[in-house]
């Protein structure tokens, strides 16, 4: 359901308004460690040497033993040493956990293991991501790195390296510490130094002796850090269908089309000052894009990314259509209908009823094959995605009302603007379950293989849970917490904003705080729990990922925290190019073992429409990318296979 994010770009209501604390304007908190000397790496360590951006403005040089084992029991997991208290910030940690699982799935690995990160002194921030999962990874292959090369970068699910601050004081650190070649992001030769100078740090570089390069991902960073080649994945061709897949789409494909006319007509039903006020939103034209987009990649024969497109347009519609209905008595009645609307808006009974009775159907749906669990998962994570929109559509129609009753609104028009978006979520969050409905009966009874009787559910769910909670933890700790210092609010107030604003962070602090409610009705015992789990798991993973992504690497950010551009274009292009590459490659590898992932196929499609198209629908396409991707690999996990191997 990632896909309703495009156009929720166009819109001025349902805008994506993408806000992130840039690397120039909120560097990264590195400190430089103490110099307590550092142990002897033993048997299976590696020592790197990262580079930082300390609070006082300088750049520092620091080290961190790496460690990386099997754990007996098959758990996955991660200990942090230091000898400071708090000496390892909540942002390092979470870029800890965030490398070691963004490593495992790169190469494949069994989702399995033990992993140390010892420290010595003070560190926080996520800039030494790339270079600690590109270390986990030389690791597991008997590498070791150059002891003349360093990096500084940030570290994405498919293995994209992210921008970061004060690169120019850390070029300059690390020419005093040694180094002769220093990596750094894509697109980030010419960054703002401490004193907002911008510095060509490849010519600072040649002024120090050291050579500076930019990199794009770690399969390109490692090469130089090791001086061995780490493969990249290859696509041969566009992933497509099997013929049996193909006609089942393409009935859906007209279907939801069928569904989306329906619906435009019932919108032209309505009155003509209710069509106005909500054609004013974008939602419509927006919707329209996105059916001839569907009818365009119909034509083309990419029948699994028309099904995405059509379910687009046919939400959209259906959200207006919706809103409509609950506005008509405002219209009609003036303010004595404000009462019916507010009744009508704060029944949360029929669509929690919707959501129960399919959560019990998917519970009971027993997936004979991975590609059946493929259906599954899209399921669940669509109906908690709905049913998260519907309560933080509820809590702020709640608010409004509350403030409406006790005379807070000095007009009508200014209460109606303010509930105008959330009773577009709350009907969205209606036409997103019927979208979900139709994607999971889509995803179901498709070629594959059987789940292999080794593959241990629940740990593999654990898995993407716990990075979905690193992810989070470091969009709190280097989004929200910064801006709510640069704007003086509190943290909650910045979350409260960002998520009227972007549905991708409504849905991951609702979802969250949500998870106790999500535990209890799929909890240990229940049917299918474990799938839910990995639906949440999944889901949740690459979407905190893709906050981070957006709104600390890359956008620019407006005063209604609205992106207004991209900071390095070149660093969203390689984004957008790997991504195509490992999501295409992983379809094509399950492909080759009978498995016809029809989803997947579809997130190749659509996000070949995204990324040709504004700032916030290139950033969708990059998390299209990345949601395929490792939901693809999710997959092949399931089949047994050893990706590992197959990795190389």
């Amino acid at each position: 359901m990632g896909r309703i994010t495009r156009v929720a770009g166009a819109a001025a209501v349902l805008a994506l308004l993408a806000a992130g604390c840039t690397a120039a304007d909120e560097p990264d908190t590195d400190t430089t460690i103490t110099d307590a000397a550092t142990p002897e790496p033993g048997p299976g360590s590696l020592t790197i040497r990262w580079l930082a951006y300390t609070g006082s403005g300088e750049g520092a040089v620091g080290e961190t033993e790496l460690t990386r084992r099997p754990h007996a029991d098959g758990d996955f997991r991660v200990e942090l040493s230091e000898n400071e208290v708090g000496g390892i910030g909540p942002a390092a940690q979470a870029g800890a956990w965030n490398a070691a699982i963004v490593s495992t799935l790169l190469l494949g690995l069994p989702l399995s293991g033990e992993f140390r990160f010892e420290t010595s002194g003070r560190v926080d921030g996520p800039s030494a991501g790339a270079l600690t999962t590109a270390g986990l990874i030389a690791l597991q292959r008997g590498d070791t790195f150059l002891d003349d090369v360093t990096m500084t970068g940030t570290i994405n699910p498919t293995g994209t390296i992210g921008p970061v601050g004060g690169i120019p004081e850390k070029v300059q650190a690390a020419a005093d510490e040694g180094f002769t070649t220093v990596l750094v992001p894509l697109g980030q030769r010419n960054s703002p130094n401490q004193a907002g100078e911008v510095v060509d740090v490849v010519r600072l570089g040649d002024r120090e002796g050291v050579e500076v390069i930019e990199v794009g991902d770690v399969y390109e960073a490692y090469g130089h850090l090791t001086g061995e080649p780490l493969e990249a994945p290859r696509l041969g061709g566009d992933p497509r269908l099997s013929n049996q897949s193909y006609d089942k789409v393409s009935a859906q494909v007209e279907a939801t089309l069928a569904r989306y006319d329906t619906a435009f007509r019932r919108f032209e039903a309505l009155p003509a000052e209710i069509r106005t006020t909500l054609a004013s939103s974008g939602l419509l034209d927006a919707a329209a894009t996105a059916s001839v987009d569907a009818r365009d990649l119909a034509q083309q024969g990419q029948q699994a990314g028309a099904f995405l497109e059509a379910q687009q347009a046919a939400m959209l519609v259906e959200t207006l259509v919706g809103a409509g209905e609950w506005m008509n008595p405002l219209f009609t009645q003036g303010l004595p209908g404000l009462e019916l609307l507010f009744r009508d808006a704060l029944d949360l009974g029929p669509t929690s009823a919707r959501v129960t009775s399919f959560l019990d159907q998917l519970s009971t749906y027993s997936p004979r094959t991975v590609a059946d669990v493929e259906g599954l998962v899209q399921g669940y994570a669509g109906t908690f995605d709905a049913y998260s929109l519907m309560v933080f559509a509820h809590q702020m129609i709640a608010s409004i009302k509350a403030r409406s009753d006790a005379g807070g609104y000095a007009s009508l028009e200014q209460l109606f603007t303010d509930l105008s978006g959330p009773l577009l979520y709350a009907r969205l969050s209606e036409a997103m379950l019927t979208s979900t409905q139709a994607t999971f009966e889509l995803g179901r009874d498709n070629p594959g293989t059987p789940v292999h009787e080794d593959v241990d559910l629940g740990a593999v769910g654990d898995f993407f849970r716990r990075g979905a909670d690193a992810n989070h933890t470091a969009f709190r700790e280097i989004v929200v917490a910064p801006l709510a210092q640069q704007h003086g609010l509190s943290e909650e107030d910045v979350l409260a904003r960002l998520s009227g604003a972007d549905m991708a962070v409504a849905y991951a602090t609702v979802e969250r705080s949500l998870l106790p409610v999500i535990t209890d009705y799929i909890g240990e015992g229940k049917p299918n729990a474990d799938y839910a789990a990995l639906a949440y798991g999944v889901t949740n993973y690459v979407r905190n990922a893709g906050l981070i992504d957006k709104y600390y690497n890359n956008a620019d950010l407006g005063p209604g925290f609205e992106i207004t551009g991209v900071r390095w274009q070149a660093a969203l292009n390689r984004a957008l190019d790997l991504g195509r590459q490992q999501l295409g490659a992983e379809v094509d590898a399950l492909r080759a073992h009978d498995v016809d992932p029809v989803l997947g196929v579809g997130s190749y499609e659509a996000a070949g429409v995204m990324r040709n198209g504004t700032d916030s629908e290139r950033f969708s396409a990059v998390n299209q990318y990345a949601s395929g991707f490792v939901t693809a690999r999710m997959i092949s996990y399931l089949t047994g296979r050893d990706l590992a191997e197959a990795a190389g």
